[in-house]
């Protein structure tokens, strides 16, 4: 960690922490911060060296109000910086950032929450900020209700997937977070003027025929497409923000129908090309990969057969200009490479148990050209942090170490002997 990025972060400790284990208000047992437990949603900060990683505390072993983490690592040296990872609400999920890194937002499920997030300048850290400093007691940075307050209206419930826009009226930006809902029939847009808590105002919208798993926003665009759990199609929404910057009605988009098919397809996985040319789209039922060519109006293309139960799907372009799709298998601990142009599963990476969610490397400085570094991350759901293809047991008292989860580090550089294998795991 150079000097800089070293001392922004003992600046952050010595306020957001101070010399004591414990925080105002809080009661024991805290989550731990410098491991993980039941890791879901990942993603890189802008610039790249950062990766957050959201902690779910799925089995509710700590408290439930703040019993969550989003670990902040520094991908240098693929390790965990603890003091500068803040404690969110249980039964986390995805996590976005706007499109300047200043702010990351995590729902969960817990009390149908969302957590707003400050990101330190370089991506060092996150925090919750108030009164002007720095704290990793999120509680102040959580929305339950827009506006918040008793009379405004509650996030709906189970929210889970997540994506961030941005809109602009006047001199303000507004980030416009998008949230899918793993019950129900609501989609919700929420803007909030500047990143900020305070003005927010929220829409949803019944749009869905039961309950959504992913939101992803089209490049350029913004619309937003949800992947459902009880449907076989995808449904496209786009916010109508009023000229004083409130969110005030959700509009109606095509649907992209995956299968005609009479039971739920539950689509899982959603992603783009750079340019927003394609979607794609993995599902459970049946477990394949759905091409979408979106000129002219979404339409199949084509579908991949793909291992049992995927979880995601993430879009990269290697140095060799190839764009990649890697889908975590959940049952068969494998992550599926399947090459865009060639329409096939080209190799299968044995990464551990759970495979949940992958995320890659974005620096120019890496990725850019055959033979530099280029890293793949994919969290490992209920791994075992010392035999990562062995579930963890976080009921046996007997073991010092109750650890749940782990991150597997996979190789990216299509010039290197190890292209496509784990190289190691973050615990």
């Amino acid at each position: 960690m150079n000097s800089k990025i070293r001392l922004a972060v003992s600046a952050l400790v010595a306020i957001a922490v101070g010399t004591g284990g414990c925080f105002d208000g809080f009661e024991e047992p805290l989550p731990p911060r410098d491991e993980f437990y039941y890791p879901i949603g990942a993603k890189m900060h802008p610039d790249g060296r950062f990766l957050y990683v959201v902690n779910s505390n799925f089995d509710l072993r700590y408290r439930p109000e703040q019993g969550g983490t989003v670990t902040v690592i520094d991908t240098e040296e693929n390790r965990i910086l603890d003091q500068a990872t803040p404690f969110i609400p249980s039964i986390g999920a995805n996590i976005a950032l706007n499109e300047d890194g200043t702010r990351a937002y995590v729902p969960s499920r817990l009390d149908d929450q969302l957590t707003v997030l400050t990101v330190a300048e370089q991506g060092q850290a996150m925090y919750c900020e108030v009164d002007g400093q720095p704290s990793a007691d999120t509680r102040p940075c959580t929305l339950r209700r827009i506006p918040d307050s008793g009379q405004g209206a509650s996030i709906s419930s189970d929210p889970f997937g997540v994506a961030v826009g941005r809109m602009q009226r006047g001199d303000t930006n507004f980030d416009i977070v998008y949230l899918s809902h793993l019950v129900g029939q609501d989609v919700t847009a929420i803007a909030l003027p500047d990143g900020e808590v305070s003005g927010a105002t929220m829409v949803s919208a019944g749009l869905m025929d039961e309950g959504g798993n992913q939101v992803a926003m089209r490049p350029g665009t913004n619309q937003a497409f949800v992947a459902g759990r009880g449907a076989h199609h995808i449904r496209s929404f786009s916010p109508f923000l009023s000229d004083f910057g409130q969110v005030e009605a959700l509009v109606r988009g095509p649907a992209v129908e995956l299968k005609q098919r009479s039971f739920s397809i539950d689509a899982r996985g959603l992603d783009f090309d750079e340019q927003g040319d394609w979607m794609f789209v993995a599902t459970r039922n049946p477990a394949a990969l759905h091409v979408v060519g979106m000129d002219g109006g979404p339409q199949v293309v084509t579908t991949i057969p793909l291992e049992r139960q995927p979880s995601e799907v993430h879009a990269h372009r290697g140095a060799d200009g190839v764009l990649r799709l890697y889908v975590p298998s959940f049952e068969f601990g494998v992550v599926e490479v399947v090459d865009v142009e060639r329409e096939a599963v080209v190799d299968v990476i044995d990464v551990g148990r759970s495979p949940y969610a992958v995320a890659t490397d974005l620096r120019p400085v890496h990725c850019a050209q055959p033979g530099q570094r280029c890293q793949g991350y994919v969290t490992l759901f209920d791994a075992d942090p010392s035999d990562p293809s062995q579930r963890c047991d976080p009921s046996d008292e007997e073991r010092e170490d109750r650890r749940c989860g782990a991150v597997a580090v996979i190789d990216l550089d299509p010039e290197s002997d190890s292209f496509h294998s784990v190289i190691e795991i973050i615990e």
